[in-house]
């Protein structure tokens, strides 16, 4: 944990020292408070871990101090690339024999674009998320289930930055697709939720035919074990840790805990799946979008995963995919198919830049 919080301060902290020190170099007004500035860069870096362990606490200054500082995150990283890619064009322009009159556009350029890009990312945070419908076809599908949907929600991160009332909206958008059976993967609060109330009253409306099923994410345990597990209770889902059920029709569903916050080996999850029968069509709900080669060889038809927001803010797309294989999409690999969501909320940062959120309706296609 120490460890953790020092690696965020210090990169938060070079984050800040280096748009402050852009600013000093491209706007002289700002010369004589060059020092302030500079000092600056080590305080704001310590917002953020505090923020993280601060809105746990629960109160409006909590909150307040949290949303402002998630905020400026966003920004910061929005900046940060448009100073970045300003300063690699002035360079380039040098070498190409410009003069410096490159630089003083391109300083006006860079907060420019800034804004536009930070004004569209909220934009496209707080819009309705998009719906998307994906035919799969699996094996083992017989002919009475060719057709059956389910809809897939992911990442909503209730807490400071996404309120009740979003995921309000997002019920209301699932029960106009009427979907055979609604799966949550993973992520739906965040620490410091204190609406599970509202979610209870909210759930009633989220349906499906043939039931609703939730897996554990990560920020569930942030959030803290019992409280998620009393939340989802509340919401009226069965909630899968690490096990089989089968639906009335022989549709199986497999379900695991957030692979690398309990730590599953591979064995352990191999385990689970061997609970599979080989004979009939099966859904895995993992968090985290890891060892689908493992599903694919245990039969299943459809891994439905989340955690990568698709990067949230681009570029940081870019270095999530350092960290992860499968990030954005649908994935076949043999018989199965992998559909990694970019979710339907965001977390920290009230803002998702190129990466919009989705809901995902999937329709179960029997082989011809």
């Amino acid at each position: 944990m120490i460890s953790f919080v020092a690696s965020a301060i210090l990169i938060y902290s070079g984050m800040q020292y280096y748009i402050a020190s852009w600013a000093i170099r491209n706007f002289p007004a700002l010369h004589a408070a060059a020092p302030k500035l500079r000092l600056a860069a080590p305080l704001i870096g310590a917002c953020f871990p505090l923020a993280l362990f601060w809105v746990r606490r629960g109160g409006l200054c909590a909150e307040s101090f949290a949303y402002v500082t998630y905020l400026w995150l966003g920004v910061s990283f929005v900046w940060l690339a448009c100073a970045f890619l300003g300063d690699c064009f002035v360079v380039a322009a040098r070498l190409a024999g410009a003069g410096d009159s490159i630089r003083a556009a391109a300083a006006w350029c860079v907060p420019a674009a800034a804004t536009c890009l930070c004004l569209y990312a909220l934009w496209s945070a707080w819009s309705p998320p998009r719906v998307k419908e994906i035919g799969v076809p699996m094996a083992r599908l017989p002919k009475s289930l060719d057709g059956f949907s389910l809809v897939q929600v992911s990442d909503v991160h209730l807490g400071v930055s996404v309120p009740v009332s979003r995921f309000e909206r997002i019920v209301s958008q699932i029960d106009a697709l009427h979907p055979d059976l609604v799966v949550l993967t993973g992520d739906l609060l965040d620490p410091g939720f204190h609406g599970d109330e509202a979610v209870e009253k909210i759930g009633l409306a989220l349906k499906g035919k043939q039931g609703k099923f939730a897996i554990l994410g990560n920020h569930e345990f942030y959030h803290g074990l019992e409280a998620s597990v009393e939340c989802y209770k509340r919401l009226g889902a069965r909630l899968l840790r690490n096990e089989v059920v089968e639906l009335p029709n022989g549709l199986q569903i497999a379900g695991i805990d957030d692979i690398r916050t309990v730590h599953l080996t591979r064995a352990e999850v191999s385990a689970v799946l061997s609970k599979l029968d080989p004979g009939k069509p099966a859904i895995f709900l993992s968090h985290q979008p890891l060892m689908f080669d493992l599903a694919a060889e245990r039969g299943v038809g459809l891994m439905l995963s989340g955690h990568t927001h698709r990067g949230q803010i681009f570029p940081f797309g870019l270095f999530v995919r350092l960290f992860y294989r499968y990030v954005y999409g649908l994935y076949r690999q043999g018989g199965a198919t992998l559909y990694v969501t970019s979710g339907a909320g965001q977390w920290g940062p009230p803002m998702r830049l190129f990466a919009p959120p989705e809901i995902v309706k999937f329709v179960l296609r029997s082989p011809q």
